[in-house]
């Protein structure tokens, strides 16, 4: 891997453990890197869970300062991305409104900066960025609950045990939140034709 795409992979960049191991350590730089490569993964994960709002933005700020403010607290350098969604999961749990090709479309949102090719194609850019934001407005039309754990399990690839930990619940609970949450977007995207399309390619 050659040092121009270590430095612009925000996906590999999160698993660099020497990386994170710096930034808990209080490196300057290594912190500034860090937080360049989670900022995009932590909007999304507030967009998702948190919904479009006028302080959509705030809770985004307040998400990335807490991630921060919290590294010292990281023990396992592997599971830094499962520790910072916790953290963030918290943050919009606090503020109280939360309002595969599923993976690979915020995948694709999330590594926009790397050297991917639909990075550099301005059109598959455009297409990804138009799908990406088409699933988000059908999720803001699902409630709060049911839409966090649908976000966890099929964007996040969480299973029912790792959800109700993030979000406190039993896990039978969890499960029942990611059945029906699915459920709802899914019937949702069936009346979508770009969203029904990615649900052939998924296959559900």
């Amino acid at each position: 891997m050659t040092k121009r795409t270590r430095a612009t992979n925000d996906n590999w960049s999160l698993a660099d453990e020497v990386l994170i191991r710096q930034a808990v350590a209080g490196d300057a730089r290594a912190r500034e890197r860090l937080a360049a490569a989670s900022l995009p993964r932590v909007r999304r994960l507030v967009g998702f869970a948190y919904g479009r709002k006028e302080d959509t933005e705030d809770v985004i700020q307040i998400a990335m300062v807490t991630v921060f403010k919290d590294l010292y607290k990281l023990r396992n350098f592997a599971g830094f991305r499962t520790w910072m969604d916790k953290v963030v999961f918290n943050v919009v749990r606090y503020h109280g409104r939360r309002r595969t090709r599923l993976l690979a479309v915020f995948s694709k949102n999330e590594l926009r900066d790397s050297d991917s090719i639909d990075a550099r194609d301005p059109e598959k850019r455009h297409a990804s960025a138009q799908l990406f934001h088409r699933i988000q407005r059908h999720l803001d039309n699902v409630s709060a609950k049911k839409r966090t754990a649908a976000v966890m399990s099929l964007f996040f690839g969480y299973v029912d045990s790792e959800i109700a930990e993030l979000v406190g619940c039993s896990v039978e609970t969890a499960k029942k939140r990611v059945q029906h949450g699915r459920k709802e977007l899914f019937s949702r995207f069936e009346k979508d034709p770009e969203c029904r399309r990615l649900l052939e390619e998924v296959g559900r």
